[in-house]
């Protein structure tokens, strides 16, 4: 050691020197560093621990000023400190008490050390010796213990926040002892206060409903004997009184392996919503099974993945099969009869293929042999454009299929009574109408006004009659005929049976409006009837107006398919009695008013319904009329019209 540094050795190898070269040995081989400065501040002392910790050798350092090791910020006010603490006549104190203390080392990094200070009065002055401790690695543990505390707190708020959100709680239980500990959730679940809680097996019992608490006590004593998990659901009473429904779930925790199970650890939930929506859901699916049972109609269900088919029990009825044994979707098909499985596997594949819907009446065998009819509809349901299910209903349609049968017949069978009727009735009405006209010339020079009045009545009742003949068979014609199905333009249908009446009553000025390229598809001659008996109305309850509109064309209905209609601005009707509209002989106006029989509206509807379409008419006294009509054979979209007076 330099002259000018204090030697702790003693030269002269007494044995004060020789204590001192041990203490020497000992402050060198410390795992501390060791520094000691005089008043001057001054290092005089530097071991080997202090060149591992600030990187400078001792040559370097003595006699150097301390702040060589420290950073440059706590340079300015380091010697005050030294010096005051010097004059407070404490030997020795650990620094950093109020803040951290930071090193400098050779390379310039600074790093947080650990420190204390003593001081020795010495013939030269005050010595002041620090013990240094690098604590770098320390600190660094510290704050990652600190962020881990950190993350571990929140973790633990999110935990409880969830556990609020979710209405989850955990407990554990001494199998031993039968104490019970619950987290404060828990008791938030069961609706009781912690304090008030019985923390036992005893305790939990008794809150658990009456009608629970036998079957719980048994599951939960079979778990433990069996030292299986418990998985339980059951209701409680809360301290308010309030019913809830509990979910129970614990498992096994053995000291060691090998070891008996000493405790139970668990979460326990509440389900009480869940339970409600299952009491509905099953309320609802017993309603839709006794549902289905009265209307005769099954539900299916294909998942296409594993082909995996679910049936309602209404489906087994139908097929008189037994739901136990189950059933596949190759199994349900085999049973429709052997005429028509052609007809309902193309459906089924084009519903895989294209997703294309399927709805067909068709014969089904049963499994007892007995041949039933059913409607059958189907229907794709598709998932990111792939196909993952297929669903449908069965009806049982025996009864409805033989109610249209007999209801066919008999519609046959009164038409064709009608049309015999109407048609034997024309023999005898024509000999009345004939014999009549030869009287009235009979009595042609009379010259009784009465006999003249009585014959006029007659010749008007047989032509009255006449009419009426012929409009029941122009709807047994209408209902017999087999329908045609032809392009058929409506718009020049239309301006040739207005052109028709012009030339029958001249004196009649009417303006027209009529849509060009009205076009539809079905059968020519009877839609002639509808436009025939259409516009027909449309003159004729128009006819009392100054100046007559009627209109043809076409436009979207409620259901946006297009509609056909024919307008008049005459005298209209009252809503309230359109039902009678479009039955046989019913009439909204006087004969003496307007004449007719009341068959033309009729007529027209029976033609739209062979038809398969809808007509239905909007109106109001004194504002005119229009009567919408649909053919499923279409409307092409109509352009332009004309408008001209007749």
């Amino acid at each position: 050691m330099p002259s000018s540094s204090i030697d702790p050795l003693d030269p002269g190898g007494s044995t004060l020197g020789g204590a001192a070269a041990l203490l020497a040995g000992v402050l060198e081989s410390a795992m501390d560093a060791i520094i000691t400065v005089d008043e001057q501040q001054r290092i005089v002392m530097y071991n080997h621990a202090a060149e591992q910790v600030f990187g400078w050798s001792r040559q370097e350092v003595l006699l150097q000023p301390l702040e060589k090791l420290m950073p440059q910020r706590f340079r300015a006010g380091h010697a005050q400190h030294v010096e005051r603490y010097g004059n407070t006549g404490v030997t020795s104190r650990r620094m950093g008490a109020r803040r951290v203390i930071h090193g400098l080392r050779r390379n310039g990094e600074e790093f947080p050390l650990d420190a204390s200070i003593s001081v020795l009065q010495t013939a030269e002055g005050k010595l002041f010796t620090t013990i240094v401790r690098d604590i770098t690695e320390l600190d660094r543990l510290q704050r990652e213990q600190a962020d881990n505390d950190a993350r571990l707190r929140e973790s633990q708020r999110r935990l409880q926040a969830a556990q609020r959100l979710a209405r989850i709680g955990y407990w554990q239980i001494d199998l031993d002892t039968n104490v019970m500990w619950w987290c404060d959730q828990a008791c938030e679940v069961l609706g009781v206060e912690s304090s008030q809680l019985d923390a036992s097996y005893e305790g939990l019992l008794r809150l658990i409903h009456p009608g629970d608490r036998q079957a719980f006590a048994a599951q939960r004593d079979a778990a433990v004997r069996a030292g299986l998990p418990l998985d339980a659901e059951f209701r409680v009473i809360t301290d308010s009184g309030e019913e809830r429904w509990i979910h129970l779930l614990g498992w096994i925790e053995a000291e060691g392996e090998g070891t008996q199970a000493r405790r139970r650890t668990g979460l326990i939930r509440e389900i009480t919503n869940r339970k409600r929506s299952e009491g509905v859901i099953a309320r609802s699916l017993e309603l839709l099974n006794h549902t289905g049972a009265l209307a005769r109609v099954g539900g299916w269900e294909v998942v296409m993945e594993s082909m995996a088919t679910y049936c309602s029990d209404e489906i087994f009825r139908i097929h008189e099969i037994d739901p136990s044994a189950g059933v596949s979707l190759e199994g349900l098909l085999g049973f429709y009869a052997p005429e028509v499985q052609p007809v309902i596997r193309a459906a089924v594949d084009a519903a895989i293929r294209h997703a294309t819907p399927w709805d067909l009446d068709l014969p089904l065998v049963t499994a007892k042999g007995r041949r039933i009819w059913v409607r059958t509809q189907g229907q794709a349901i598709l998932q990111d454009g792939k196909l993952v299910r297929l669903f449908g209903v069965l009806q049982d349609i025996t009864e409805i299929k033989a109610t249209e049968a007999a209801l066919r017949m008999s519609n046959h069978e009164l038409e064709a009574f009608s049309y015999s009727v109407s048609h034997d009735l024309r023999s005898p009405l024509n000999s009345i109408n004939g014999f009549s006209h030869l009287l009235a010339r009979k009595v042609a020079g009379t010259p009784d006004a009465d006999v003249k009045h009585y014959l006029a009545r007659i010749q008007a009742g047989t032509q009255q009659m006449g009419q009426l003949i012929e409009g029941l068979l122009s709807l047994a014609e209408v209902s017999r005929t087999l329908l045609g199905n032809e392009l058929v333009d409506l718009s020049t249908m239309a301006r040739s049976i207005l052109d028709d009446w012009q030339v029958r009553e001249p004196g009649r000025h009417v303006v027209v409006h009529i849509e060009k390229g009205l076009q539809t598809r079905g059968d020519a001659r009877l839609i002639r009837v509808v436009m025939d008996n259409l516009l027909e109305n449309a003159w004729k309850f128009s006819s009392q107006k100054a100046l007559a509109e009627i209109a043809v064309g076409q436009k979207p209905a409620a259901d946006g398919r297009p509609a056909f209609y024919v307008s008049d601005n005459g005298t209209g009707f009252d809503m309230a009695y359109a039902n009678k509209l479009f039955t046989p002989f019913q009439r909204l106006h006087g004969v003496t008013e307007f004449p007719g029989m009341g068959i033309g509206l009729a007529t027209v509807s029976r033609v739209i319904t062979r038809h398969g379409g809808r007509l239905w008419a909007e109106a109001a006294p004194g504002r005119g009329a229009t009567f919408f009509f649909t053919l499923p054979g279409g409307a092409a979209a109509a352009g332009g019209g004309t408008k001209a007076p007749l």
